[in-house]
């Protein structure tokens, strides 16, 4: 297992979601695939993220102690709106 590199990490799992968009990631914009949530905790390290290429969310999951990358994908179903009381 080597030091987590978050700066390594986020460009792995911007590489992971251009291939699951069918692109490598020297053909798109590097603006196209962003990172919209990010969390570390121990050796493991998670992000989510969007593309404007497509209307899916991806979740990669990376675990340090197996060198193990996970994406899950999902699809933008829609929103509902809340207001206070």
């Amino acid at each position: 297992m080597s030091e987590f590199n978050q700066a390594k990490f986020e460009s792995k799992a911007k590489e992971l979601v251009a291939r699951c968009l069918n692109y490598e990631i020297d053909e798109i914009d590097e603006k196209d695939v962003f990172i919209v949530w990010f969390s570390k905790v121990g050796s493991n390290a998670k992000a989510m993220l969007s593309s404007v290429l497509d209307n899916r969310y991806f979740e990669v999951t990376y675990f340090g102690e197996e060198g193990k990358y996970i994406v899950d994908e999902y699809d933008f179903a829609g929103y509902d709106e809340f207001y206070e009381e």
